[in-house]
């Protein structure tokens, strides 16, 4: 993948940073900083702290003593943060943060003015669990749609919520039959394959959670990425988006084991440009096919409506009655279809567990011209032990 040259911190917070604190992207910051204390950025030889003052953002020279969080970043990660390639959370996980008092989660709190600042992305902040359309109209994030609905209906729907859930797609048989080409490929993968993830469950044996790159070793699963359902519903808001089958992991398989498991079996509140990348792949598209259906007891998607194309704070479970929430069950056939950068969740299985969901993701032209073949922005995730996550996460 291209990276970006090193940007000089002295110089950064010298030239760059005043404009920034003055103009649109200083205001859009404002909106995260409810809440935070002050965070001290030691890059290189230089440090800086970052804070609220009088609801403005304030960056002064130095450590101030009253830094509730004060983290070291070589040059390097600093620059990654700065143009998103890489987001706290990929540094944290590679080790490339360096936590000298609080907790990598200061850090996590303080991204949204970060990337407010920065790249003047706007923090999400709902006043409401209602969502409008582009038209002023009320939209039910949970409606029933079909493949039988018209192209403009469904985009509108899609442009306002950024996820939704598309009934009976695919048939008994064809489902059955990818059911078949799952079997196989979890039968032969084996946890130093590069081609799987796997968590740890409590008794500390590795489980199979996902596949990857499934289209190499399946003609049926590999003709998905031209299926003329999955190219409409990828295209309705963006017509040059195209399957990826030999980069960023290919079509993939959530498997999803019950119990308590380590690593990212389960996934919490994320976007899938979580880790870096977004100004590569965002607009993507991942349509996920429901193999076996989905539910509390199996595991489901859980999405917040309308917060793409923001970056939105994780919430809490007491969150979600104040912003748009959306569960989404599904059948058999049934496809999900979200934006990489709405802000969703893979919770662990009420129950049994076991749910099967297949996913087609279909990216800009940026995306290929910048990764590789056989390149991925999760390759960080699947060279990492479960453990390695969990403590570079601060779990």
């Amino acid at each position: 993948m291209l990276g970006h040259d090193r940007i000089d911190a002295e110089t950064y917070h010298r030239d760059i940073v005043p404009g920034l604190l003055i103009g649109a992207p200083g205001r859009r910051a404002e909106a995260g900083l409810t809440g935070l204390d002050p965070l001290g950025l030691r890059i290189g030889e230089g440090a800086w702290t970052y804070r609220a003052h009088r609801d403005r953002l304030r960056i002064e020279e130095g450590i101030a003593a009253d830094a509730g969080c004060v983290v070291r970043l070589s040059p390097d990660a600093w620059t990654d943060l700065v143009t998103l390639l890489r987001t706290a959370a990929a540094l944290a996980i590679a080790g490339d943060v360096h936590t000298e008092h609080g907790s990598v989660a200061d850090l996590f709190r303080w991204e949204p003015v970060l990337r407010a600042l920065y790249q003047g992305i706007e923090i999400y902040l709902p006043h409401g669990p209602q969502v409008y359309d582009r038209h002023g109209e009320l939209v039910d994030p949970a409606a029933e749609l079909t493949l039988d609905h018209p192209d403009g209906e469904l985009a509108d729907r899609f442009e306002a919520t950024g996820v939704m859930r598309v009934r009976g797609v695919f048939t008994a048989a064809e489902i059955a039959a990818l059911e078949a080409e799952v079997d196989r490929l979890a039968a032969a993968a084996r946890p130093d394959d590069d081609r799987s993830w796997w968590a740890e469950n409590e008794a500390g044996e590795q489980v199979l959670c996902r596949l990857v790159y499934a289209s190499e070793h399946s003609a049926p699963i590999a003709a998905l990425a031209h299926d003329p359902r999955l190219v409409r519903l990828a295209g309705l808001l963006h017509d040059d988006l195209a399957a990826s089958t030999d980069r960023m992991e290919g079509i993939s398989v959530l498997l999803k084991p019950p119990g308590r498991l380590k690593g990212l079996a389960n996934i919490p509140w994320h976007t899938d440009c979580g880790l870096g990348g977004h100004h590569i792949m965002c607009p993507s598209v991942a349509i996920g096919i429901q193999l076996t259906g989905s539910s509390a007891e199996t595991g489901y998607l859980e999405a917040i409506p309308g917060s793409h194309g923001r970056t939105c704070p994780q919430p809490t479970r007491e969150d979600l009655a104040n912003v748009p929430y959306v569960a989404v069950p599904t059948d058999p056939g049934d496809v999900t279809v979200h934006v990489a950068d709405v802000l969703h969740a893979s919770p662990a299985p009420a129950g049994v567990g076991g749910r099967r969901t297949m996913y087609v993701t279909f990216h800009p032209p940026t995306l290929f011209e910048q990764v590789g073949p056989g390149e991925a922005i999760n390759d960080l995730i699947r060279s990492r032990t479960a453990g390695e996550v969990d403590a570079g996460l601060g779990r």
